[in-house]
């Protein structure tokens, strides 16, 4: 008997590939959200440096971010504020960076980035409430040093893009050297404060769940 061989119907190849389209359909988009998160890691570490640089600093510095020696690693996705405004800011977009002698900001490397801004301008907290030195130094939502030579603290954000979609609000992250009680500003957190500790990296707007 001459047996003879079967490939598959047309039947069988549409259910494959209908299986395949459902299957891709569930594992994509949790990909992306997965590899996102993972960009945000880069705010956490380098705010979490930035803290150490300026509490290793016994008065109370400029607003010059580079004071402290903190320069985060070229390639990144976040620019990081000791102002909101960025009134003068490292330019990271040519291969040889742009400081200039006072810096409240550094861009994000728009040379690896090129569709990114100059900089991101942070989603800022609102209505904070800080501990009571804190308060004494008059700190509130934006970047920035406070108080006096001898007695200070600061706020500073990092703030960037992680979900390749830069029409949204940018990823932002804030860390003080103050103990505060802060809100989300996305997703909302419906008016409940969370306990932030000072060092201790907090994220104001997500940029992977926030349209």
């Amino acid at each position: 008997m001459v047996h003879r061989s079967r490939g598959f119907t047309l039947i069988e190849l549409m259910i494959v590939v209908a299986i395949i389209g459902i299957l891709a359909s569930i594992a994509i988009p949790s990909f992306m959200r997965f590899q996102a998160r993972a960009r945000q890691s880069e705010a956490s570490t380098q705010l979490k440096s930035l803290f150490t640089s300026m509490r290793t600093q016994q008065r109370k510095p400029t607003n010059n971010i580079h004071a402290s020696g903190f320069s985060p690693d070229r390639g990144n996705r976040y620019g990081y504020h000791l102002e909101n405004g960025c009134s003068s800011y490292e330019d990271r977009s040519t291969i040889d960076a742009a400081p200039n002698p006072i810096d409240t900001c550094i861009g994000a490397d728009k040379a690896r980035f090129r569709e990114f801004p100059a900089f991101f301008t942070p989603v800022s907290v609102s209505t904070p409430t800080w501990d009571e030195e804190g308060i004494e130094h008059g700190m509130g939502s934006e970047a920035g040093v406070f108080g006096v030579t001898g007695s200070w603290d600061f706020i500073a954000y990092g703030a960037g893009d992680v979900d390749d979609q830069l029409s949204d609000a940018p990823d932002t992250w804030l860390i003080s050297s103050a103990d505060g009680m802060i809100e989300t500003s996305c997703p909302i957190s419906d008016g409940v404060p969370l306990n932030v500790a000072a060092g201790e990296p907090f994220n104001v707007s997500n940029d992977v769940n926030c349209p």
